[in-house]
């Protein structure tokens, strides 16, 4: 079963590599680190020989890295003479990490889930545990980590119904790979019984729920600096539409163009989930006879003319949280396309109303804790979408009523990383590891 499981993955990267290069020659940077993904470099560099006996976290890319970030806090407070090394899957995710994840002292691309691959990791890191965000589940990575007798630790566990679905074709496969898991801590009781019906032991299973809540919650009670666009924006209602994908911007950028007959002082942000279609989008705010300003031209705010039909379109890195606290109203992207959705803690933070499309599959749990509250509201299409933009935009007192519904939800689940860093820590201690 491993052994068809390591023959697929082999031919999928083969299969894999057009599409690799296509999107190389749009500007991603996959190949940047593709020496680490076939294991080369890593644990070569001093940084990772110095880590043996670590404490290993694996995240995918930039939201899971967000979310792991303060857990990876906590458990260095709590065992500090343990080194900290993170591994993530995209370039995006590394680049995330070097910047606001300073407790690690090597961060990495994880290799090609392949059995030799990992069984090297493993001899050469020898963790003391492997802590890994929210559903990778890498069959070879957790069975190199479990022939060591190196707990696994799922947290902020979660399984969306689509891939659900899709993990139900591999039960016998996945049945063996949660055997390999340790402790399972997830985010919710439906989740739960998900991994359960794939062969997740119930007595290696807790409910923590959202560390994500924790997260968000946290970095808004931190002390934060103006986004540095606030002087450029004062006075104007701002519409933004956060980690959009093919086939919405057009959608956005038609809306917003009916919008502006009747709110002269609205601006538009676009912020594509993926950087290397800023180019793709700027000439579809062309093409909707809109005037187009990037977020990296406005390092002088006061050069920047916002005059008529303007959109901003958000060309650079780490930025939307903080800019979701200027908007008047939040679009969640990757929504209105099937794609799942993204993660609409960001503005909901800010007390700020939301606003997604019908394909929310990813987030379901989150999106229904919104729309229950009052704080969210899911839209069908381009029309109803339009409707309820003008009701918000002609009533901001409700925006701010359903703002501050969403906040309150918020508020109302949180405790989920307290519950997960005793839980890990328990697990320490038990295992003698600490």
């Amino acid at each position: 079963m491993y052994a068809l499981y390591t023959l697929l993955l082999l031919l999928g990267g083969v299969g894999l590599l057009p599409h690799i290069l296509w999107r190389c020659l749009r500007g991603a940077t996959y190949h940047r680190d593709l020496a680490e993904r076939f294991g080369y470099g890593i644990v070569s560099s001093a940084t990772v020989q110095a880590a043996s006996g670590c404490l290993w976290f694996h995240a995918a890319s930039v939201g899971e890295v967000q979310g792991v970030r303060p857990l990876i806090a906590a458990l260095h407070t709590y065992v500090p003479e343990l080194p900290i090394v993170l591994s993530v899957f995209t370039p995006a995710g590394k680049h995330i990490a070097q910047r606001i994840v300073p407790e690690a002292v090597g961060i990495f691309v994880l290799p090609l889930d392949l059995p030799w691959l990992m069984r090297r990791m493993m001899r050469c890191l020898r963790p003391c545990a492997l802590i890994v965000q929210e559903t990778e589940l890498w069959p070879n990575l957790f069975r190199a980590a479990a022939r060591q007798h190196i707990p696994v630790i799922l947290v902020n566990g979660r399984l969306s119904p689509r891939a659900f679905r899709r993990y139900q074709w591999i039960r016998p496969l996945m049945r063996h790979v949660l055997a390999d898991v340790t402790l399972c801590l997830v985010q919710s009781e439906e989740g739960a019984r998900r991994f359960q019906h794939l062969g997740m032991d119930a007595r290696r299973l807790q409910v923590t729920g959202n560390t994500n809540i924790d997260r968000a919650l946290l970095a808004t009670a931190q002390p934060h600096q103006t986004h540095p666009l606030a002087p450029l924006l004062l006075g104007r209602r701002l519409l933004i539409a956060g980690s959009t994908h093919e086939g919405e911007e057009s959608l956005l950028l038609s809306v917003y163009r009916r919008l502006y007959v009747h709110y002269p002082d609205l601006l538009l942000v676009l912020a594509p989930r993926h950087l290397e279609r800023v180019e793709t989008v700027v000439r579809q705010v062309q093409v909707h006879d809109c005037r187009t300003v990037r977020r990296s031209q406005c390092e002088d705010v006061q050069a920047v003319d916002l005059a008529g039909a303007t959109v901003i379109v958000l060309d650079t890195m780490g930025e939307l949280a903080t800019l979701y606290s200027l908007c008047t109203v939040a679009f969640i992207g990757g929504s209105l396309v099937p794609i799942g959705g993204h993660n609409a803690l960001e503005p909901a933070v800010f007390a700020k109303p939301l606003l997604f499309g019908p394909y929310m599959h990813h987030f379901p749990e989150l999106a229904a804790l919104l729309q229950q509250a009052g704080g969210a509201v899911q839209v069908h299409g381009e029309e109803e979408l339009y409707e309820r933009l003008v009701y918000l935009l002609t009533h901001p007192e409700a925006g701010k009523t359903m703002g501050q519904c969403a906040l309150a939800a918020l508020a109302a689940n949180r405790g989920a990383l307290e519950r997960t860093t005793t839980a890990i820590k328990t697990l320490l201690s038990t295992t003698r590891l600490a």
